[in-house]
């Protein structure tokens, strides 16, 4: 089989999912580098509105793309879901998904599966991802070995990540009561408790932006660091006393591991993070939400405007 042929067996074997939501114009550039590489890519729009779906309806047009606009903003989770029912009835082998903030290099797919294809027991293997993301010029990359081509994780983040479908119906589809944050997260863990890995290729990365940055001087050291709006910071804690819950027997390590990073961020929203008051108030009703079970999205977040 020659090498084009292979190309385009790869491609038509993936259908990509990606979630907008007010994005700006990158969001062209992000979607034709993926469209190049897929069977198809299905765009769910969570109810962009003002001057931002114009860039969300000019994507209708496009080539290999399919566009589902929701009337309001569901959540990651739903959005998600949504693609990946419509993905799953094309009869694709993978689903691919992503966020509107998300840029893949050349011959990104290729680069992942080829290592799939070469790594121990490639059938136990349900997810495969890359091992972390640049943000300008700042390296986000998790993978703790540079010595080997692959390395098994405990979770990614959903953008960028390549899965199998079936993985869909063994572990579930997302879960839509989180809304947002840890979502992917809690997939995760749902895929590794279903009996799948998922598998980091060490030799890729993503372009991919987590929250804006903030810079502050402190004892003479400059500290820079991602923050969000408090509305997201509601669901960050919240989903993460949720999580704690239903895995924190199950998965003892990483709940350890994610209980060093909530005291860590903790620390800098009180602290170093500007419009404090209101994050944390968003703070403590995630918290209180969280130790009550409470889950779905919450009447006041995100604001209606």
């Amino acid at each position: 089989m020659s090498s084009e042929q292979q190309k385009a067996d790869l491609r038509q074997s993936i259908v990509a999912v990606l979630v907008t939501y007010r994005p700006d114009a990158a969001i062209i550039e992000y979607v034709r580098r993926i469209v190049e590489q897929v069977r198809e890519v299905i765009v769910v729009d969570n109810g962009t509105d003002g001057a931002a779906a114009e860039w969300v309806n000019s994507l209708d047009a496009v080539p290999g793309i399919t566009l589902i606009r929701n009337r309001a903003n569901l959540g990651i989770a739903a959005a998600l879901n949504i693609g990946v029912r419509r993905a799953l009835q094309s009869g694709c082998s993978w689903i691919a998904t992503f966020d509107q903030d998300t840029g893949i290099p050349e011959n990104y797919f290729g680069q992942l599966l080829q290592v799939y294809k070469t790594c121990p027991e490639p059938a136990k293997v349900g997810m495969v991802v890359p091992s972390g993301w640049t943000e300008h010029d700042r390296s986000g990359k998790h993978s703790a070995s540079t010595t080997r081509s692959w390395l098994f994780v405990a979770g990614a983040i959903a953008s960028g990540s390549l899965i199998k479908a079936e993985v869909f119906g063994a572990a579930g589809l997302y879960d839509e009561d989180l809304f947002i944050d840890y979502v992917d997260t809690d997939f995760c863990l749902r895929v590794q408790k279903n009996g799948f890995k998922i598998l980091s290729v060490a030799s890729v990365l993503l372009e991919h932006e987590l929250g804006q940055r903030q810079t502050r001087n402190l004892l003479g050291y400059t500290l820079s660091f991602r923050i969000h709006t408090a509305w997201r910071y509601y669901y960050i804690i919240r989903n993460r006393l949720l999580l704690y819950r239903r895995y924190g027997t199950v998965a003892p390590g990483w709940l350890l591991h994610d209980l060093r990073w909530l005291f860590m961020e903790l620390g800098r929203i009180f602290l170093l993070e500007n419009d404090r008051g209101p994050k944390i108030r968003a703070v403590v009703q995630g918290t209180k939400d969280g130790l009550k079970n409470k889950s779905g999205r919450h009447p006041d977040y995100p604001p209606s405007r």
